[in-house]
């Protein structure tokens, strides 16, 4: 299997990868507002890192959406 039926395969399940894609935000926001909603500082910090990770994401999605769509 070449790597164009493996991008032909993923591109019939596009729907699905857009739907867990949005569901993993929302996920990880869920914990950034449950970390910094936390009293313990360690959930803070672990809430900081995730609020960065997502950050970090979106900005690499963004920009790779933006030059394909280019």
């Amino acid at each position: 299997m070449g790597l164009g039926a493996i991008i032909e395969k993923l591109n019939t399940h596009e729907n699905l990868f857009e739907k867990l894609g949005i569901l993993l935000v929302v996920v990880f926001f869920l914990m950034i507002v449950a970390g910094f909603t936390d009293s313990n500082q360690v959930g803070r910090i672990m809430a900081l890192i995730l609020f960065l990770l997502v950050f970090l994401a979106s900005f690499i999605g963004y920009t790779i959406s933006k030059s394909l769509g280019e």
